[in-house]
């Protein structure tokens, strides 16, 4: 079996034989090798430098040593400073004239009888509206102007409709991963109601293109989203990546019963650290799998994507791929 069909059986729960690394079967150049970066994700992201640079929406990022980049946002370099003005205060990037090669030519040397071609797609419709007005703005006018911020969003998820449309056409990939994150480690951002109303149908959209082009839909939110995951299931999300052990995931796996795989499980906050601690790792990965494996249509993963931290990443890449396999040999006998 190769590890292309192993990846996919363990997502559908179809007698998978090993488990291993996350992203083992995935070839690109972005995230560990994981992802295929694409032109437009370069532009949205800026001139990638230590320091502060804008996007090409306009927004400000910081980046320092040592971390990822982040949106760095104050009064005086929002966007959006009034919602119900959004038309005239923000221009949408073009999404043709971009210089496709290097993404093409990395998604056609893998090899798909064994590799899965994978493409990650930042800045979700929630995430994308708070880089543009700052995240307090954005929560109340979640709130109190939500006709003006349902017409944003829907105006943002076709913009992304746009940028899916060009991986699609230009990659081809067998997996998307849309990464918007809904919550922290302890709630959602939005009421659920709220998520609901101005959420949740254009992101309907979203997965129903990505699905109707033949494509697996992964959805990142590495945060608690317990509350919504029957919308999530609803919605056709293949599978939720960056599932964090806060929410309930074995009540989690016995309302889903398969109708939507879960990939996470592992607790960032105690195990990537700048000093690693081996035996706390390995424990956490075990643990990881032996709690949430059992009941199928799992991937265990750190829910931030890979570990910040090399020497962290290193032990845990070893204990997934050898109690991952150990484990799994004695599940099938």
């Amino acid at each position: 079996m190769t590890e292309r069909e192993n990846w996919f059986r363990l997502v559908r729960n179809d007698e998978p034989r090993w488990i291993t690394t996350p992203w083992e079967a995935f070839e690109g150049n972005f995230y560990d090798n994981t992802f295929i970066l694409d032109p437009i994700y370069v532009a949205s992201k800026g001139e990638a430098v230590i320091g502060a640079y804008p996007d090409q929406w306009g927004v400000t990022w910081k980046w320092i040593e040592g971390h990822r980049p982040n949106p760095y946002i104050t009064e005086e370099n929002k966007k959006i400073k009034d919602i119900t003005k959004w038309e005239e205060q923000i221009e949408f990037p073009p999404l043709e004239g971009h210089d496709w090669s290097s993404a093409v030519s990395e998604a056609s040397r893998v090899d798909r009888s064994e590799k899965i071609v994978g493409s990650m797609v930042v800045g979700g419709l929630f995430e994308l509206s708070h880089y543009l007005m700052g995240f307090q703005d954005a929560l109340c006018n979640y709130m109190l102007e939500p006709d003006h911020m349902y017409n944003l969003i829907s105006a943002l998820a076709d913009w992304k409709l746009g940028h899916l449309k060009q991986i699609i056409d230009h990659i081809k990939p067998d997996v998307v991963l849309f990464h918007d994150d809904w919550g922290n480690k302890d709630n959602l951002f939005l009421p659920p109601d709220v998520w609901r109303r101005i959420i949740k149908p254009h992101q309907k959209k979203i997965v129903d293109f990505v699905k109707s082009s033949g494509v697996l839909y992964l959805h990142h939110s590495d945060s608690i989203c317990e509350p919504v995951i029957e919308d999530m299931a609803e919605l056709g999300i293949d599978g939720w990546q960056g599932v964090i052990p806060q929410n309930n995931i074995p009540a989690i796996q016995e309302k889903l019963n398969g109708r939507m795989a879960l990939i996470g499980g592992i607790d960032a906050q105690i195990i990537d650290m700048a000093i690693a601690d081996e035996e706390l790792i390995r424990s956490e990965v075990r643990r990881c799998i032996d709690d949430y494996c059992p009941r199928g249509y799992f991937i265990p993963c750190i829910p931030n994507i890979i570990p910040i931290h090399g020497e962290v990443k290193a032990i845990y890449d070893d204990e997934l791929k050898r109690y991952g396999r150990s484990f799994m040999a004695k599940a099938t006998g």
